[in-house]
């Protein structure tokens, strides 16, 4: 199938759940949501294709969240659950990305949720309380000292690695690695098995260059 036809295919796909799981009234939405996401997740382990995994873990997640919205009258969980279902899917197909976004949508639908319950007083203190702690932060924190040169070192050795692997491959860099694949590589540094979940199968001899990168002592 071709790429404008996968495109194609997973938005009526996408259509025909929103349909079935927010407006058919036959079966409740989660159940609906259950049945397209376990559909998805069927149909990824026999074509492979990404965009069936992403759908599949997106809609189990939100599913499990609206039951649990049913049950306690709660929307915001529904959100957390389709947070929860993306963070996972970027978690088992390493992408920070993925992460960081289904960790937003999950933040996102708890605050909701304590807006639904009348806590939206508690939020904003706690909000203003994060702040004044970032704001009031004294100097020196996590990443000063040592740790920040050798960060920063490895961040611009993988730079120059990936530039120099697009252009034997005759590719973008972003084929070879996405910047915050770079960003995580760097903040991880010498660690085999967490550079290997991140690249995912099928990248070892990506892995063992980057390595060799990560193992080099900073110069100047």
């Amino acid at each position: 199938m071709g790429g404008m036809e996968a495109w194609l295919g997973l938005f009526l796909f996408w259509l025909g759940a929103l349909y079935l799981a927010l407006v058919h009234p036959l079966l409740p939405g989660w159940a609906w949501g259950l049945g397209v996401g376990g559909l998805a997740l069927a149909l990824y382990l026999r074509r492979r294709d990404e965009g069936l995994f992403w759908t599949g873990m997106v809609w189990a997640g939100w599913a499990i969240g609206a039951a649990f919205a049913d049950l306690l009258g709660l929307a915001g969980l529904k959100l957390v659950g389709a947070g929860l279902g993306l963070f996972l899917a970027g978690d088992l197909h390493p992408r920070p990305e993925a992460r960081s976004l289904g960790l937003a949508l999950a933040l996102a639908g708890l605050l909701v949720g304590l807006f639904e319950v009348g806590a939206a007083p508690c939020v904003g203190a706690a909000l203003l309380v994060a702040g004044l702690a970032l704001l009031y932060r004294p100097p020196g924190g996590s990443d000063a000292g040592s740790g920040a040169p050798g960060l920063e070192a490895r961040y611009r050795r993988l730079l120059a690695w990936r530039k120099a692997e697009a252009e034997r491959r005759g590719t973008t860099v972003d084929a070879v690695l996405s910047d915050a694949a770079v960003a995580e590589l760097a903040r991880i540094g010498d660690d085999p098995k967490a550079l290997r979940r991140l690249l995912g199968r099928g990248r070892e001899a990506d892995a063992r260059a980057i390595e060799a990168i990560l193992r080099e002592s900073p110069r100047g």
